[in-house]
């Protein structure tokens, strides 16, 4: 039994964690977001279109954001590989919900990409700390 889960926890420990890699969740993912969000509205004003501008912030991003989470967020010491392999399914099915949203919301209801964007940052950035926290950098068992 992990020391969060164990007969002798204190109670509200696993919790506080949870707030904790919660709270440093937010930290990396807002500045990892704002520069990428800031290179996004570069390349749109630029001219490139939301679609092509998303894919390349999203893949520099989970660069920073993979290290960055494994090593303070989350506190990772397992297998680094294997959490690489999880990472990047979780993080392809984020991209694929960043696009989907980006699709209705830009192409097909015409909305501005720079808004929609902000949008989707905030509903991927919600789901991926979900599944960071519960299967890609879940504490050995």
């Amino acid at each position: 039994m992990s020391e969060t889960t164990g007969p002798t926890a204190e109670p509200g420990f696993r919790s506080r964690a949870t707030a904790a890699s919660a709270l440093r969740f937010l930290i990396v993912g807002a500045s990892n977001n704002a520069a990428m969000y800031g290179l996004f509205v570069l390349l749109s004003l630029l001219g490139v279109a939301a679609i092509p501008a998303a894919t390349l912030t999203y893949a520099l991003g989970m660069v920073i954001s993979f290290a960055l989470h494994r090593r303070w967020t989350f506190a990772h010491t397992g297998n680094p590989r294997s959490a690489v392999v999880r990472f990047l399914i979780a993080n392809l099915g984020g991209y694929a919900v960043n696009v989907a949203i980006l699709w209705v919301f830009v192409t097909q209801l015409r909305m501005p990409q720079l808004v929609v964007q902000l949008v989707a940052v905030v509903v991927v950035a919600s789901l991926l700390f979900v599944v960071m926290r519960a299967w890609v950098f879940r504490a050995a068992r």
